[in-house]
């Protein structure tokens, strides 16, 4: 019984202490490498806004995107206009929420890519994430409206080439600040 006690006791300290060094190491781990630049991410979150505004003015891919959607610039359609704010502001809070992932990816790849040897370009891991994600996530998520909801080929170019621009940017941001 004794020696149960005695034991079960070393086991547990024996863990405790296992757990408290691996607790300090990721907390160096999450000092050292894992801390984001949260004013790139707010850079490069207010750039991204404005090149999805940008994108979508009529002078750009706006009167195209509109005729894609089956939206008209007629005095019905400009008067939900009124409800833009709301909208706006939802979108950048998402482009915010886009910013702090893609920051946090970036910094992760910087760690897998070589940081300690000194190998690892910044700019360049940010720019090659961001194509990597536009690829993996988004490219092929805008395109089942086109293949399930008989949306034109050339709403799902508008979208997706918007993504990938403010991806493309805002990744060289973050990475380039980081």
């Amino acid at each position: 019984m004794f020696f149960s006690i005695v034991s079960f006791t070393s086991a547990i300290a024996f863990l405790f202490i296992d757990w408290y060094d691996k607790r300090e190491v990721y907390v160096f781990f999450i000092k050292k490498y894992m801390d984001v630049n949260y004013i790139a991410i707010i850079v490069a979150a207010l750039a991204g806004f404005v090149i999805g505004f940008v994108w979508y003015l009529p002078g750009v891919f706006g009167k195209v995107w509109m005729k894609a959607v089956g939206i008209s610039p007629s005095p019905q359609d400009m008067q939900k206009k009124k409800g833009m704010g709301g909208k706006m502001f939802v979108s950048l809070v998402s482009v915010f929420l886009v910013s702090f992932v893609l920051a946090h990816v970036i910094q992760g790849m910087y760690i897998w890519k070589g940081n300690t040897t000194g190998t690892a370009d910044p700019l360049m891991i940010g720019v090659s994430t961001g194509v990597w994600i536009w690829l993996g996530f988004l490219a092929t998520s805008l395109i089942d409206p086109v293949l399930w909801q008989n949306k034109s080929l050339s709403l799902w170019l508008i979208n997706a080439g918007q993504w990938l621009l403010r991806l493309l940017v805002m990744g060289a941001i973050i990475g380039y600040m980081m």
